[in-house]
């Protein structure tokens, strides 16, 4: 029954009125995965970054949540332009792989060297990060606004599904070569995705202009939010979120623990990476299948359950080394399970409980207390690298077990309970019941 209805999706998804959104897919995917950490935290340690200093490079990005907060302010003062605030944004963003493949380039001449190359990756991935956050948030509007509710919870699930099948198929072959480039070329071997990354960066710039008009998008002030804004069970997708989120910051970079601590090659770091990246297609393809006609808190409080159990699998690295490898792709493949569903099941949860405009003003505010929390959390973690890194393993041990557990404590705070949901979570609500 399952894949029937996956099958009858996707045939849905694959018609071409839906033909730019296929081309967005695909723009994204290279743009995600060819510039993402998963490739600069190994270029950041060929060039001499410190690993606690790799650990807070995750942290910039997260910036762009609480940075969120400013869109309902600028759509206000652009007259609710939600399309020409998105493109200019975009324009700076999205081509970011150009902007990190002159930096190896200069790196690799010599024009660049030492802390003034670690300053100015810090300052393009800062930048970039921040506005390419407030561009994936503002794209969920105005899928919102130009798509019926059945569209839009049938594109939104397989928009992601296709780009991460995309950049798993260029993350595979990029493992495979990866180390072989390092060598001859040193951290100018980077050059190369990154610029892949930047030319489809600019494509995405050019899709997007196509999309249909989302039209005038203003933000009612808050003074005249709805019972559902202020409702018990926001508050509580809201306080769950945030406990979560401060686990998956103190959780250290897969690939750091990789690179500095086991001391695998970068090559190796982009093979797990790859392995999670296709782990992360199949899950969005029964994420998006069971998002249309189910309940997104269950598959929310799933997800956090699913990302305690990928922060136990590398403590088990230590009583036996030998099969560390199959720990790590372990942990990459449950991460990806669930960070996938809990992304698409808290989006989903958003646009249920809120409807109409009010819901960027929401979604600001969720990705602003989760992005301060992982930063908190990220924070953390760095330190405890920069203090006992090195001590190696039970350094990371410690972080690992401390996320496990806060993911723990959100399965158990996300139980279900006999709160009753706002009107505008009815949906939401018969489903649940149904299931």
């Amino acid at each position: 029954m399952l894949a029937a209805s996956t099958i009858g999706d996707w045939r849905r998804f694959g018609d071409s009125r839906f033909r730019t959104y296929h081309y967005l897919a695909v723009a994204q995917g290279v743009v995600a995965v060819l510039a993402s950490f998963d490739v600069i935290i190994p270029f950041a340690l060929s060039i001499g970054c410190p690993p606690f200093l790799a650990v807070l490079l995750g942290a910039i990005p997260l910036v762009g949540g609480v940075a969120q907060l400013i869109v309902p302010r600028l759509l206000d003062r652009t007259n609710g332009n939600l399309r020409g605030v998105t493109l200019f944004i975009a324009l700076i963003s999205e081509p970011r792989g150009l902007w990190l493949a002159g930096l190896a380039a200069l790196i690799a001449s010599g024009a660049v060297t030492g802390a003034a190359a670690l300053v100015v990756l810090i300052a393009i991935i800062a930048l970039t990060s921040i506005l390419t956050s407030i561009v994936g948030a503002n794209l969920l509007a105005w899928h919102s606004a130009v798509l019926p509710e059945p569209d839009r919870r049938l594109v939104v699930p397989r928009l992601l599904a296709v780009s991460l099948s995309i950049g798993a198929l260029l993350l595979l072959p990029l493992a495979a070569v990866l180390d072989g480039l390092v060598h001859a070329f040193g951290p100018l071997a980077y050059a190369l995705p990154f610029t892949i990354s930047g030319t489809f960066g600019l494509i995405e710039i050019y899709v997007l202009r196509r999309l249909r008009h989302p039209g005038r998008v203003i933000v009612p002030p808050r003074a005249t939010a709805s019972p559902a804004e202020t409702s018990p069970e926001l508050r509580r997708f809201l306080r769950v979120s945030t406990i979560n989120a401060t686990g998956m910051g103190l959780g250290p970079s897969m690939s750091v623990f990789m690179i500095s601590v086991l001391g695998m090659t970068a090559g190796f770091s982009v093979m797990v990476s790859s392995i999670g990246t296709l782990t992360q297609v199949v899950a969005a393809v029964i994420a998006g299948t069971r998002l249309e006609r189910g309940s997104s808190s269950r598959l929310l409080r799933s997800s956090f359950g699913i990302r305690a159990l990928a922060m136990t699998a590398p403590l088990f690295v230590l009583p036996a080394p030998a099969l560390a490898p199959v720990f790590l792709i372990s942990s990459s493949m449950l991460g990806a399970v669930g960070f996938v569903f809990g992304s698409l099941a808290a989006n989903e949860k958003m646009f249920r409980l809120i409807s109409g405009p009010a819901v960027i003003r929401q979604h600001a505010r969720y990705l602003a207390w989760t992005s301060g929390a992982m930063t908190g959390g990220q924070v953390a973690s760095a330190a405890v690298i920069a203090v006992a890194g090195p001590f190696g393993y039970p350094a990371f041990g410690l972080l690992y077990t401390g996320s496990a557990l806060l993911r723990v404590v959100a399965y158990r705070q996300a139980a279900p309970t006999v709160i009753t949901e706002p009107p505008t979570a009815a949906a939401e609500a018969g489903a649940s019941l149904a299931a």
